[in-house]
């Protein structure tokens, strides 16, 4: 296991991404959020495109976890791969200062086994010692990822892709743990203090939380939304 691995066991990873049409847009924005959450507590960091990285390690030695989100304008849907689809995508982030590549490891129709295998070939050919944070939505997904021996976390990022999701995937999180070796990064819907214990109850070896931390508009909207679902009753 590499040491960089080993610096996030049993911790907490805060995810510091702002889109374009935001009011937090920006490196500098996100080297101030990325500040706070290391202020708080957070032992890493994972930050989307190369700007607001370069801007993030600037603040220190910690583990950043980068990814190279490449959007397509023309897709509303999330069947297409956009968390680092390319190799030039992963340089981008990967030389801006990233200690783990976070990457799509979904098995989709538009890219399967032979293509993901080939790409991570790829950047482990340039960048051996790199590690790799495989980005899942299913155990199947995991269960190849961990069979290439090229990556070095499993996490559960996509598990809400094409089901939005209340509360954490817990089951996932077990399944991955019953089924594959390698550490376990719990993300997505962790928002309460309960469902943090519960994905480490689970056999999480880390978990990362962004929106319920990083997110302002998106925490806002949640408690407005319940404020009026109580108007109703």
């Amino acid at each position: 296991m590499k040491d960089v691995v080993k610096k996030l066991l049993g911790q907490v990873i805060v995810s510091c991404q702002a889109y374009e049409d935001t009011p937090l847009y920006g490196a500098e924005n996100m080297k101030i959020m990325a500040q706070s959450a290391l202020m708080g507590g957070a032992k890493a960091i994972r930050a989307c495109w190369a700007q607001d990285i370069k801007a993030i390690r600037t603040l220190g030695d910690f583990p950043i976890i980068g990814l190279n989100k490449v959007l397509d304008p023309n897709r509303e849907d999330m069947d297409y791969i956009y968390i680092t689809p390319t190799f030039e995508s992963a340089v981008s982030v990967i030389e801006a200062g990233s200690d783990i590549l976070a990457i799509d490891c979904t098995l989709r129709p538009e890219r399967g086994k032979k293509e993901l295998k080939a790409l991570l070939k790829q950047i482990k050919d340039a960048y051996p010692d790199l590690a790799i944070m495989a980005d899942c939505e299913t155990l199947e997904d995991a269960v190849f990822a961990e069979s290439t021996g090229m990556v070095d976390i499993l996490s559960t990022t996509l598990a809400g892709i094409h089901r939005p999701l209340k509360h954490p995937d817990v089951e996932l999180v077990k399944a991955f743990k019953e089924h594959c070796s390698l550490p376990v990064n719990a993300e997505g819907a962790i928002w309460e203090l309960a469902d943090l214990k519960a994905v480490m109850d689970a056999g999480a070896d880390m978990a990362c939380i962004g929106t319920a931390i990083t997110r302002p508009h998106l925490i806002t909207r949640r408690f407005i939304n319940y404020n009026e679902e109580l108007k109703q009753h």
